[in-house]
Formats: structure tokens, sequence, C-alpha cells
């Protein structure tokens, strides 16, 4: 009987010395992502929340509140102002206009400003850096730069979550390069392989991007200095520069395939889960009494579908009238006027789940980097309708691949959204590229989620992991390009040619003046 409690309480201490690494090896990571675009937070606080179920202590702040709850994972939410609304009806007055969109860039950039100071000068905040036990790596997305000063605060590394394709813009924090001759400028709309007159706009592109890249450190620098001032603090460039690495959600099935450094780790469909979670009980009845199947129509979370100027409501609302499927749709009122019976409206929809059921038919959206990973992971084919930023190039590379119909939103008609619809849902070639497409996107070594967890403890583990750092960084745009070594070439050429030719010259007149003496 000793023996046995002996033995019992030996295997008890075996199982909890077991236990023990595990609890001491869990980092304390802080998350920032201020950005008004909630599909950005979403693909970062994918990646918050997983930390956490591996045991890791996260905290996560953002605008957005979180309804699900994970064990080690604490939630602070400082709200917004409101903006979606001004922001929808300026995208639809712009009717899709590219020159409307970049003469919105600067104000865009500028209001992005707001939510970062707001967020790092609340109480919330000012009392979550105070907390005694610190914290081992600050998780941050795009467009806040401003928040780079925490890091020196709590003496951490700085991961950047990026929620599409690299801009110029990220690229730079490691110096990533862009080869302009293959990498499609984003808001051009253009794919591979290019033609001269296209790399020629691609290069106006990149003039464009570089100008944005401007305003956007302007007013980044702008609030950091407010938030960190100079001297107390390092500069804004000394922090930026010193970015352990950058997440992006893209994958090369998904676009064109470019070069990254060590420090730029794609891990497209960061968002989607593997095993989608159960529907709520009232969207997956209407899936699932649909015998013709379901559509999902989505604007993403920056456009508000109550928006939509009524003549194209009216459009949409009499296509769907006229179909056998039933309808999903991202609204954001409790009202639709003119509402066909088979159109459910919510206000909040598990988008990734829904599009994982097999009886949803068809995805009409905007083309968001975010939506159309998510569709490509479970087969399900697009009708895409692009408004702003990436969407055009976003759907133009899916068109091309053969799974989605885009239709122009000025073009937008009963006559062309019941066509676009109608071709979808009935010619099999769009489901049959999405599901070889999708084969393609989902093999893979890890999954989009391990890579990113498996870097984001490399980082932590090796305290910055400065040992990927490119040494790019460390040179300016003439170095790292050798356009100095290309001029001393060329400087050197033409001075050899031109000892060259004057020695030619020099030897011709002496054998002139030596001939005329003879």
């Amino acid at each position: 009987m000793v023996i046995r409690k002996c033995l019992v309480t030996l295997v008890t201490l075996c199982f909890l010395v077991t236990l023990y690494p595990l609890q001491a090896s869990g980092y304390r990571i802080l998350g920032i992502n201020t950005s008004p675009s909630r599909s950005h937070v979403i693909v970062q606080d994918a990646l918050m929340k997983e930390l956490a179920r591996r045991g890791h202590h996260v905290t996560m702040v953002s605008p957005y509140n979180e309804p699900e709850k994970v064990p080690n994972y604490r939630k602070i939410t400082v709200p917004m102002d409101p903006w979606a609304s001004d922001f929808t009806k300026t995208i639809f007055e712009s009717t899709n206009s590219r020159l409307a969109m970049m003469q919105l860039m600067p104000e865009m950039l500028r209001l992005s400003t707001i939510p970062v100071n707001k967020t790092l000068r609340s109480q919330e905040f000012q009392s979550l850096i105070k907390e005694p036990e610190g914290y081992d790596l600050l998780i941050t997305g795009i467009m806040s730069d401003a928040v780079f000063g925490v890091s020196h605060i709590l003496k951490c590394p700085i991961i950047i979550v990026c929620p599409n394709a690299p801009m110029a813009i990220v690229n730079s924090m490691v110096a990533n390069p862009t080869p302009i001759s293959t990498i499609p400028n984003m808001m051009l709309g253009l794919t591979n392989p290019m033609s001269f007159g296209q790399r020629l706009a691609n290069f106006g592109g990149l003039l464009f991007e570089e100008f944005f890249a401007t305003v956007w450190k302007y007013y980044q620098r702008k609030a950091y200095e407010e938030l960190f001032p100079p001297g107390q603090y390092p500069a804004y460039d000394e922090l930026r520069n010193n970015v352990s690495l950058v997440f992006v959600n893209h994958h090369f099935t998904k676009g064109s395939p470019r070069p990254y450094v060590p420090t730029m780790v794609e891990v497209g469909g960061l968002q989607v889960k593997d095993k989608p979670s159960p529907l709520p009980e009232d969207i997956r009845q209407w899936i699932e009494g649909s015998d013709e199947g379901v559509i999902l129509f989505s604007l993403g979370t920056n456009l508000l579908s109550s928006s939509i100027p009524p003549e194209l409501l009216n459009a949409i609302l009499e296509t769907f009238r006229n179909i056998k499927q039933r309808v999903i749709w991202k609204w954001d009122t409790h009202v639709m006027p003119n509402k066909p019976d088979n159109v459910m409206l919510v206000e909040w929809l598990p988008q990734d789940d829904i599009l994982a059921h097999p009886n949803v038919r068809l995805f009409i959206m905007h083309g968001g980097l975010g939506g159309i990973a998510e569709a490509l992971f479970h087969g399900v084919p697009i009708v895409g309708i692009p408004m702003f930023g990436d969407q055009p190039v976003n759907l133009a590379q899916v068109e091309k691949e053969g799974w989605a119909y885009v239709l122009q939103y000025t073009e937008l008609t009963v006559e062309t959204f019941s066509k676009a619809v109608t071709e979808v849902l009935h010619n099999p070639r769009y489901r049959e590229s999405v599901k070889r497409i999708s084969q393609l996107f989902r093999d893979r070594p890890q999954t989009a989620m391990d890579t990113a967890i498996f870097w984001t403890e490399y980082v932590i583990r090796h305290k910055g992991a400065y040992h990927l750092r490119y040494p790019g960084m460390d040179m300016s745009f003439v170095q790292r390009h050798s356009l100095d070594v290309l001029g001393f070439v060329a400087c050197m050429t033409i001075i050899i040619f031109k000892v060259i030719s004057l020695s030619c010259r020099w030897c011709c007149r002496r054998r002139v003046t030596k001939l005329k003496k003879q």
C-alpha cells in the first residue's frame, strides 16, 4: 500500500514537472491594431488568439469588441469615432475612379493617425504598459507606425501583420526588393506578363507609391513625435528600421510570385480556419434549408451596404428576387426596403465559417484579399465588384485564373448583374477552376497559422532575431541598388575612352608632324 502511494505521488510529480516548462515557456505578447478597417484587425486577431491557445499570455488592443472568449487572451477595446458611413458615401460617389481614390489617400492617411493617438493616450492603455511583468513582443498592423515607440518603452521587438500583399511602404520596413517589371502595382489592376506599355504604367504606379509613402510617413512621424517627443525617445525612422519581421497575408498562388528577404514571411490565409466553427443556429438552418444552395453577399467591413445608391440596390434586389437560391447579405441596418423573401440580413456574420459550408454556391464580394483567400480555401467561386484600393488588381488576378466574374460598379444593372450571377452559378468551369487552385493554395509544408506561430516564437526566442536582418536595411537607396558603383564604372569607362581617344589623336598628330618634317 505504501509503495502504491509512493508510485502515485511520483507519477503526479512527474506530470507536474512536465507541465511546468510549458507554463514557464508562455511569453507575454502585446498586440495593437487601430486600423479603421476591421478586416485588417481580423487577420491579426486570428494570430493573437492562436498564440493564446498555445499557452502564451496575450493582450490585444483594438477598436472592436471581441465576443469570443479564449483562455490567456485579454481584449482591451478603445472605440474609434464613427467614420464608415461617410467613407462609404465617398466611395460610391467617386464612381470607382482611381483618380478620386488617389486624391482621397492623403486624407485617409491623416485620419488613420487619430485612433492611434486616442488609443495610446487612453487610460486603459496607459495602465497596460505600466504593468510590472512587461512584454516579450509587440505585434501591430500597418498604418500605425506611431505605436513603435511602445516597443522602446517595453524593450521588446516588433512584428508587423500586413493584411494584404506588401506595398512599397511596407517593403521599406525591411528593405524587401520590389522589381517593377514583375510586381504589378496594387492600384492599377495589372497582371503578369506585362507588356511594355503596362510596365511603363507600372513605373508610374511606383512613383505614386513613393508619393504615398512620403505622405504616410509624414503623418505617422508627426503622430509619433507628439506621443514620443524627440530627445526623450529614439527617432521615428530609427524604430521603423528596427522591425524584426513582417507577416504578409499573401500567397504566391493568389498573385504574382515575388522575392522576399528572410524578415518578410508569407502567411496567406492566416485568418482561415482549418476546422470551421459551428454556425449560429439561424444561419445554419437558412443554409441547410435551401435545396438550390446559398449565395453569400458582403461588401466587407469598410463599406456599408445600406449606402448603396437606390438604383443599384434595386438592380441587385430584382436579380435576387428571380433566382431559386437563398441569399445571406451582410447588411448594417435592421431594415432593407423592398427585401425579397429569399434574402436573409445579418449585421455581422462569420464569413469564413459560412464559406466553409458545402451548400454555399457563390460569393458576391468587393475584392478584399481576406475574402478572396477564404473563398479560395473553401473552393467557392466569386462575382467581384471592385470598389477601391487593391481590390481591382486582386479581382483581375482571380478573373484571369478563371474562378471569378468581375463586374464594374459603374456598369451594374439588372441585366449585367443577373448575367454575372447566372454565369457563375451555372457554368461549371468556375467551380472547377477554384477547386483546382484551392488545392495549390492548401498544399504547403505548414499551415499559414503554424508558419506564423513558429516565426513569432522564433523572434522572441532570439531577442528580435537581428541575424535575419537584410544588410540592405543599413544602406541608402543609391548603395542598395549599386547606383554609386554603376556611376563609378560609367565615369571610369568615359575616362578610359577619353584617354584612349586623346592618345590616338596625339599619336596621329605626331605621325602627321613627323611626315611633314620628312
